[in-house]
């Protein structure tokens, strides 16, 4: 009730009067007041006044909530009920965007390069100059996607598994960087983490491919190793090696 003074003595306020009449006064005032308005016929009739307002608004009929306020309200429940959507790390995503893109180039790379193949006997084999690695899969040195079997590689042409296996890190029977580092030894090559690792078949004979840093950019180490056979103290493990020089 705007606009009264809030008086605590005869005549007393509506606003007071009305808290009294809603309940909201803290039980010692609301009993002290009471007691006090019980002889005020003026009090007794703002009282009497609001018990015939509330009496009025119950009797009223239902009042229907008008439609727009309706729908705004229906709105408002379905977005808080909404999923919220992830939280993308838009960093790692483009991080591995990179990374895709940087394999990409390394085997793109390798085309323009010529790929020196040393045997295991120390034979020597380099491309007449000009001559590239095609790196492109044909469907005899890749298996069909999606049907098992290993990278295939006929004679030293390590161009068209290079990509795949520099995306891979996939030890095969050799298990872990462990045993292909023990392998290495064997074979007297200096090698770190491999850049790529993953199994093949060689003319047909089941293998593991690595490709190694070359020391230098744009520099790979390309060393198949017999996992039956390769080892710390095996030299013979190491069924072939070829290097990529820029």
């Amino acid at each position: 009730m705007t606009g009264n003074v809030r008086r605590s003595g005869p005549p007393w306020s509506v606003d007071l009067l009305a808290d009294l009449h809603a309940g909201v006064l803290d039980p010692g005032s609301e009993a002290e007041l009471r007691s006090a308005v019980a002889e005020d016929p003026e009090a007794q009739a703002v009282l009497a006044a609001l018990d015939a307002t509330l009496d009025d608004l119950h009797n009223l009929p239902p009042i229907p909530m008008p439609r727009q306020v309706a729908d705004r309200i229906d709105a408002a429940l379905a977005a808080e009920a909404r999923p919220v959507a992830p939280v993308v790390d838009l960093a790692a995503k483009r991080r591995k965007k990179q990374l895709g893109w940087g394999a990409g180039l390394l085997a793109a790379a390798a085309v323009g390069v010529g790929v020196v193949v040393v045997s295991t006997q120390g034979d020597t084999v380099a491309p007449p100059p000009g001559d590239q690695v095609a790196l492109p899969t044909s469907p005899s040195t890749r298996p069909a996607p999606g049907d098992g079997a290993p990278l295939a590689v006929k004679g030293n042409d390590f161009g068209p598994v290079f990509g795949d296996v520099l995306k891979a890190q996939n030890y095969g029977p050799l298990e872990n960087q462990d045993k292909l580092a023990g392998c290495l030894r064997g074979g007297d090559i200096v090698g770190s983490k491999p850049l790529g690792v993953s199994p093949i078949t060689l003319d047909g004979r089941d293998a593991v491919m690595a490709i190694l840093p070359g020391g230098k950019p744009g520099a790979f180490q390309i060393v198949v190793l017999d996992p039956e056979t390769c080892g710390p103290d095996n030299p013979n493990g190491v069924l072939a090696k070829s290097s990529i020089t820029p």
